[in-house]
């Protein structure tokens, strides 16, 4: 037998600190974690494709701030990734290129050309005002001019040979005809039909060499036109040049923006008229304004300035949108149409994160419809898209832009749960070939010393950040023994801090003039949040009390115990006991589980249930007929029973019933049973035991009340401090056991054999009254 009455001195906790936070230095530390580090190391030393990291783990547990930590000492060693600038397409306008510069090179190359275009707008104008270029004009102009007065002379000349006057008017040349020296006028010539005859005859004639004439008139017009054109083009060449020969030499080893300078030099010299433009139109506000737009398509848009950077990128996007991730086109309206060039693109995190690492949490990227699938092609195709919102073609009419995509060289680090990478690993084909790597916090952690001399750093880094008070090395002592309160583990800890640092936070509140956080204030903030909470535990306590709910805790009763049951609430579960009867009679139906019966059965307790006929069979069967029938119940419950943790008492009770023997009504039991008898560990014990007792406590502790757990659940003993000092004053008992027959001694003070022989005896009782039975209905 293994029947062990614990002490008070036996489930104290031996966790004490002699320090408080200011006696140490701050840390963000993650004792406990191996497995973890292990999957950081992996990745962040594999540049394969495919690994990136899904961090797994319940909130609070210090996911993002451990990712964020170990991907910042890692970038520091990195180099800086290249800034990234979009620039206009001459050739296609509407699909911006990109230029990749070294860091911090992309914001000093758009500046450069900032200041050329303000220089150009200066000095094109002067260039085309200046003396030698009217000068320039005249001399082409005056020889043009000469040219065209030879011409015209020997128009004259030949014209004259065939009796014709050459008259310039506004319209152009005429020719009429000449009668001596005198230009006949036109009302002359239909007056006339003999002068008519003869000028008709003459025009013809002459009429192929005019047109040769006239040919050439007109290719001198154009000369002219050339001429000032390419004078144009030259003067505004050299105002180009003498412009960018002040910076470009410095850009001559990176190929991209050398040929980029060069096409951009061609196209300022073919649009000098808009910096002409821009001269003449000063003080005209909103002209100017329209030019300076125009000029737009000569500048750079630096999308991403790395040059701040300490290594590489880490971005952690709290709000992963389209837009956040993506970027964004800024759209403007012009006569009626959506409009946007290279100007109008701003960065998302992919393109901050670019030679980096992006920190995202996994359940944001879901919730948004469309760009989880977005997401993921970035990281199979190694490309960014900007725009790739699926609705961006619903915008009606519009000219959308489609700017070159980025090479995407981001490694990953998605934040979420386990039961979310699972969903994700289970259901989505490409979720285990892009997040090879799984991080997996443990939210339940030994307790080794590592963790012991952590603890007061990792409180005193939190206690900083959030401008708390210090704590005092009592506080520390309690707090301590609610983490590990918390993991329901006598030699675990809780790593999940948002509750631990919730409780300092209202300790706080109750410090006041205090300079320090004491013990007393962090029991006084458990104590009231335990209030905010309980009230359901508390009406149910007193409906037992009033008697409304039955709950016997003095006395015996035959085929009735109390098991223990937990409540969970959310935020706060509470145990309660529940009477459990069974009512044996003469029948061949066996156990039967009246929750079973009208479906308030889960499967586990139906299981439960069963499991008990078993023990029945090999403990009884083998020698005694079993003729019986035996109803079992949960009184007064109303909801489904879930979980096999009563099985114990439930088989205490049917023993009780079948052999007659009494059971103690003021220890209740807890613990599952198997088929051979042993008593296996359940869940909840903590909850259990302190909700037994305070049940006790409202209907009048009498000394000899406690109940009997598993053995193996003796870790699981993590309990208030005032059911501590009951037991220590022996008003509260607790009791181990590994047997079922452990948990008959206890309850009935009787040996287990001899209540064994009295089960027998009931059973052979029942088969011989069930044999009597059926004889008498044969006759």
């Amino acid at each position: 037998m293994a029947i062990r009455k614990l002490r008070a001195e036996e489930l104290s906790l031996k966790y004490v600190y002699e320090i408080s936070t200011r006696d140490v230095e701050p840390g963000e530390l993650f004792p406990g974690q191996e497995r973890v580090r292990l999957a950081f190391d992996l990745a962040l030393n594999t540049e394969s494709e495919g690994y990136n990291i899904y961090v797994s783990g319940p909130e609070s547990v210090g996911r993002t701030v451990y990712a964020l930590r170990r991907l910042r000492e890692v970038a520091k060693g990195k180099e800086k990734p290249e800034d990234i600038c979009y620039v206009n397409n001459f050739d296609n306008p509407l699909r911006p290129t990109y230029l990749l510069l070294p860091a911090g090179m992309g914001k000093a190359f758009a500046q450069d050309i900032e200041r050329a275009i303000e220089t150009l707008k200066e000095e094109i104008p002067k260039a085309f005002e200046s003396k030698e270029y009217e000068e320039e004009v005249a001399r082409i102009a005056k020889n043009v001019e000469m040219k065209k007065e030879e011409v015209a002379q020997r128009l004259a000349e030949e014209a004259q040979r065939h009796n014709l006057g050459v008259v310039f008017t506004p319209a152009g040349i005429k020719l009429l005809p000449l009668v001596g020296r005198r230009i006949v006028p036109e009302e002359e010539i239909y007056s006339n039909p003999r002068l008519q005859e003869a000028y008709e005859k003459n025009l013809s004639e002459f009429e192929e060499r005019f047109r040769d004439l006239m040919r050439e008139m007109r290719e001198l017009d154009h000369s002219l036109s050339d001429q000032i054109m390419e004078l144009r083009n030259r003067v505004a060449r050299y105002a180009v040049e003498k412009v960018f020969s002040r910076f470009e030499s410095k850009y001559d080893s990176y190929e991209g923006i050398k040929s980029h300078l060069t096409r951009l030099k061609e196209e300022l010299v073919k649009n000098a008229d808009l910096f002409l433009s821009w001269h003449t139109s000063k003080g005209n506000l909103a002209f100017q304004r329209m030019i300076d737009k125009s000029l737009n398509a000569f500048r750079v848009n630096v999308l991403v300035d790395n040059s701040s950077l300490e290594g590489a990128p880490v971005v952690f996007e709290e709000v992963p949108t389209f837009q956040n991730l993506f970027g964004k086109v800024f759209y403007s309206v012009e006569m009626g149409v959506v409009y946007a060039d290279h100007m109008s693109l701003s960065a998302g995190s992919l393109h901050r994160a670019r030679g980096g690492y992006l920190v995202v949490r996994a359940l944001d990227l879901l919730k948004n419809p469309f760009l989880w699938d977005a997401f993921k092609k970035v990281l199979m195709h190694k490309k960014i898209h900007l725009p790739l919102h699926p609705l961006e073609d619903s915008l009606l009419p519009y000219v959308g832009i489609s700017p070159e995509p980025l090479p995407a060289e981001i490694k990953v680090v998605l934040i979420g749960d386990p039961y979310l990478y699972y969903l994700l690993y289970n259901f989505d084909p490409e979720f285990g070939r892009l997040f090879k790597v799984k991080a997996e916090f443990d939210s339940i952690i030994w307790i080794k010393e590592e963790l012991i001399e952590a603890f007061p750093r990792i409180i005193r880094k939190i206690i900083e950040e959030e401008g708390l008070k210090h704590l005092s090395s009592d506080a520390l002592t309690e707090l301590f023994s609610y983490g590990v309160r918390l993991s329901g583990h006598r030699e675990k800890f809780s790593a999940v801090f948002g509750p631990i640092i919730d409780l300092v936070r209202e300790a706080q509140s109750f410090s006041e003039d205090d300079q320090l956080i004491r013990g007393e204030h962090i029991k006084r903030a458990l104590r009231e949040k335990v209030i905010r909470s309980n009230l359901l535990e508390e009406k149910i306590r007193e409906a037992i009390r009033e008697g409304k709910l039955i709950v016997r805790v003095e006395g015996r009763e035959v085929g009735q115990t109390n098991g223990l049951s937990v409540y969970e609430l959310g935020d706060y579960s509470f145990g309660k006991p529940s009477r459990i009867t069974a009512s044996v009679y003469m029948g061949e139906k066996g156990v039967i589980n009246i929750e079973r019966e009208v479906e308030l059965s889960g499967p586990i307790h139906s299981k439960g249930v069963l499991i008990l006929s078993g023990y029945l069979g090999r403990k009884y069967g083998r020698e005694v007929p079993l003729h019986i029938s035996c109803s079992i119940t949960f009184e007064q419950s109303y909801d489904e029973v879930e979980g096999d943790s009563a099985s114990v008492a439930e088989l205490v009770a049917i023993l009780s019933a079948i052999a007659g023997v009494p059971l103690k009504q003021n220890i209740a039991i807890t613990g599952s049973v198997d088929q051979l008898g042993n008593v296996q560990p359940v869940g909840g014990i903590r909850e259990k035991v302190e909700g037994f007792y305070r049940v006790c406590k409202v209907l009048g502790m009498k000394g000899n009340e406690g109940v009997i757990l598993p053995s193996r659940n003796y870790s699981n003993l993590v309990l208030d401090e005032e059911i501590l000092e009951s037991i220590h004053r022996g008003e509260f008992h607790l009791y181990t056991v590994d047997t079922v027959d452990d948990v008959i001694e206890l309850m009935t003070d009787m040996p287990a054999e001899r209540f064994h022989e009295r089960v027998k005896k009931g059973l052979i009782d029942l088969a011989r009254r069930s044999s009597q039975a059926v004889r008498k209905r044969k006759l």
